[in-house]
């Protein structure tokens, strides 16, 4: 982003973060936008598609419609006697879908014998004045990013926090979050949660100064952040740098904090979950009341059961960078990971595609958003993400609301996730393609990536190498693909030096396991059963 429209941003920041700040939402706000919104969901859906892509001669989108054959007004008419889903599955089968390798630009887009290829910038919501730049823990690709404005941290996760909260008796609790400063998802936290009338007490960061140095820019601003929330009379806490070695710390604080105030939210990842519930039992420390706030990675049943053993609560949240939260749990469950989707913010279909370095079909999801103030425009587009999506009447807070559609068993099938941070499966495969066999002899079929959870449920990743390989430094082969991820900004060094600090990638010396068919592929992927009821 060019100096003057980062000027211009921050300055736009500055200026309206005080209004922000002072008119808080509140639950009941939150409940009458959410129903108002569902109530004109295709009016939304019109307005939006009309304005970001048929009056927008850049959007990519507009070029795949065109290709299908649908003006506006067949769109809208296809609206109104198809429906929103049945719309969207058709225009798919017609050819208006970004895949995820499309939409990072890592792919060229041919539809009906043309070829393009767009920049993940070109698929930006042109229609906001973004308010601050957030690199997620969830970047798949080197300079990979969202603009954020304020407006929509109001309309999106301050908005969905409230009832969920409510669900768990936890609007008033004190709220803590452990998770990376800038370039992470920290700022972002204080400010949704403090829209909605509750200021984190605390902010624990689990990457360490002395082990990664964010650029002055990011430095900077996580400090103009916190000097700004105090002129306008919010005291946010400063983040403590705590690693998740130190889970004792958070458990202890969590501890104190529960026996004062009757129970406390702490908002992280799993991985660092089942940390704090560890130290909790190993040292007598009872956590039994606390709220647990999961996003990141995949919450799996044994993740659940050791939440749940300690006496505390885990609600899951499905978030993505370019569009915000898009689900949070489900309070009268069938499945572990059972969600709503926001249907007033998102419109949710699937369709089959192949994932060739996984050698199996998954049903992706596509995503259309719905609401003006969207980071990024998505119509049909992929998150890099599967599962299993159905209708059920369930009877909780969500379903209430007017949530019918939920999910489970989400998995991404374009990456390899641990500790919250994700990285992009092409990337990984030009490393045991390319770098690897480059630096150490073999060819591809000498290496492979494997996820899998270990014996205490943490997701882990073996680099099997070929023994016949001959003596290798495991110690330097790790610090190489560590440092082949890390290229690409803070948000890949924070992403590097979090799965160096919790020690996720293990070399192993056997040979590459071959798939169910016989094939031999670079990564294996831990998968999630793709049931239905």
């Amino acid at each position: 982003m060019a100096l003057t429209k980062q000027f211009k941003m921050y300055w736009r920041f500055a200026r309206d973060l005080k209004g922000f700040l002072e008119q808080p939402i509140s639950l009941e706000m939150s409940r009458q936008i959410i129903r108002q919104r569902l109530r004109c969901r295709r009016e939304n859906m019109l307005a939006m598609v009309k304005k970001t892509i048929y009056e927008n001669e850049n959007s990519p989108y507009l070029k795949l419609l065109e290709i299908a054959g649908c003006e506006y007004g067949d769109f809208e008419e296809m609206i109104a006697t198809e429906g929103i889903d049945n719309t969207l599955r058709i225009l798919s089968e017609k050819g208006v879908y970004i895949s995820i390798e499309e939409f990072k630009g890592k792919k060229d887009i041919s539809r009906g014998g043309r070829t393009f290829r767009f920049k993940e910038s070109d698929f930006d919501n042109p229609f906001i004045s973004a308010s601050m730049q957030f690199d997620s823990s969830g970047s798949r690709s080197a300079g990979s990013r969202s603009l954020y404005d304020l407006d929509f941290l109001a309309a999106n996760l301050a908005l969905y926090n409230l009832p969920m909260l409510d669900a768990m008796d936890a609007l008033n609790l004190p709220i803590a979050l452990w998770m990376p400063a800038m370039p992470g998802v920290g700022p972002v936290n204080l400010l949704s949660y403090s829209k909605g009338g509750n200021v984190p007490v605390k902010w624990f960061s689990p990457v360490e100064k002395s082990g990664f140095k964010p650029s002055f820019k990011n430095r900077a601003l996580t400090n103009v952040i916190l000097s700004l929330a105090a002129f306008a009379g919010v005291k946010w806490p400063k983040p403590e740098y705590v690693t998740y070695d130190n889970a004792l710390h958070v458990a202890g604080w969590m501890a104190d904090t529960i026996k004062r105030e009757g129970g406390c939210i702490m908002d992280t990842y799993p991985s660092a979950v089942l940390r704090i519930c560890r130290a909790a039992k190993e040292n007598n420390l009872d956590i039994s009341g606390a709220r647990f706030i999961l996003g990141g990675e995949p919450l799996t049943e044994k993740k659940r059961w050791e939440v749940e053993s300690s006496g505390a609560i885990a609600c899951i949240g499905y978030g993505i960078s370019e569009a915000g939260l898009v689900g949070a749990a489900c309070f009268n469950p069938e499945k572990t990971d059972d969600m709503h989707i926001f249907e007033d913010s998102f419109a949710l279909i699937q369709h089959q595609r192949v994932v060739k370095h996984a050698n199996v079909s998954v049903d992706a999801f596509l995503f259309t958003t719905l609401m003006p103030s969207a980071p990024k425009v998505l119509f049909n587009t992929e998150s890099g993400d599967y599962g299993v999506i159905e209708n059920r009447e369930c009877g909780c807070c969500f379903c209430d609301l007017g949530y019918k559609k939920h999910l489970y068993n989400v998995r991404g099938f374009d990456r390899l996730t641990s500790e919250g941070m994700n990285f992009f499966g092409s990337d990984l495969v030009r490393i045991i393609e390319e770098v690897l066999p480059e630096k150490y002899g073999g060819t591809a079929s000498d290496y492979q990536i494997v996820e899998e959870e270990d014996g205490q449920y943490n997701t882990r990743m073996r680099l099997l190498v070929n023994p016949q390989l001959g003596d290798i430094d495991e110690r330097e082969i790790i610090r190489l693909v560590l440092g082949e991820l890390s290229k690409g900004g803070d948000a890949m060094r924070m992403m590097s030096r979090m799965w160096q600090q919790t020690g996720t990638l293990r070399v192993e010396r056997m040979a590459p396991m071959t798939s169910t068919s016989g094939k031999l592929l670079p990564l294996h992927i831990q998968k999630a059963r793709q049931t239905r009821t």
